[in-house]
């Protein structure tokens, strides 16, 4: 671990949750959209080129770790680790609504958008990619673009890649640190082979300025460490 946690953050890590607990959110009791435009200027607001341009994007939190598989590289360093004022939506029964009300509103005001899954967190069952499947013929206008630890072999990850194979271009999800898919998104301590983020090498101003990691299909993306 990179850094020196209190016994209490060290216990909330080795339960499977995040550190900063009290910024978990109930979806039942939160006054606000789950799906939130974008304020992080390394993600950008609008994309602004290839096959999503004009698309407003929009982000979803979850909890770190209670949502991930234990297999993940990052389980300990995970970088929510360096963010204690996101707000984290509680994942469950009643996400599925809270979301699908938000598309709704948001397929009303804009006739494409993008959604990035997830900023902290990950797919944390089955039905609940499903959800996602079913939002996407629910919902013309919306795309998907993000990343997984839940790998091929997995229940989960299995569903992700069959959903992924048949829409690319509208659910493209890369698998992190699967070096053996042409569409990962891989750590730079474990590949070598791909192109490096160019948000990170400073070569596109954010992700929205990119569009690599949706449009390329030939070669995995390298991450820098956080």
């Amino acid at each position: 671990m990179k850094k020196n946690y209190s016994q209490i953050s060290l216990d909330k890590i080795k339960n499977g949750h995040t550190i900063y607990t009290k910024t978990i959110k109930v979806v039942e009791f939160y006054p606000y959209k789950a799906l939130k435009p974008v304020t992080n200027k390394k993600l950008g607001k609008k994309v602004s080129k290839g096959m999503h341009k004009d698309r407003p994007i929009f982000t979803l939190t979850l909890e770190e770790r209670a949502t991930c598989p234990r297999t993940c590289g990052h389980w300990d360093d995970c970088y929510g680790n360096n963010m204690p004022f996101a707000h984290r939506i509680s994942h469950g029964k009643g996400l599925a609504h809270k979301l699908y009300t938000d598309l709704t509103e948001i397929q009303r005001k804009h006739e494409k958008f993008l959604v990035r899954l997830h900023v902290l967190g990950d797919f944390y069952s089955v039905d609940y990619v499903q959800f996602w499947e079913k939002c996407l013929a629910k919902f013309p206008g919306l795309a998907i673009w993000g990343y997984t630890h839940w790998h091929p072999g997995t229940d989960i990850g299995d569903e992700i890649k069959r959903i992924r194979t048949a829409q690319w271009d509208r659910f493209s999800v890369r698998f992190s640190d699967y070096t053996r898919d042409i569409l990962s998104a891989n750590s730079e301590e474990i590949a070598d082979k791909g192109v490096i983020c160019p948000e990170q090498t400073g070569k596109a101003k954010s992700c929205a300025d990119c569009g690599l990691c949706w449009a390329m299909k030939k070669q995995p993306v390298i991450f820098k460490t956080h």
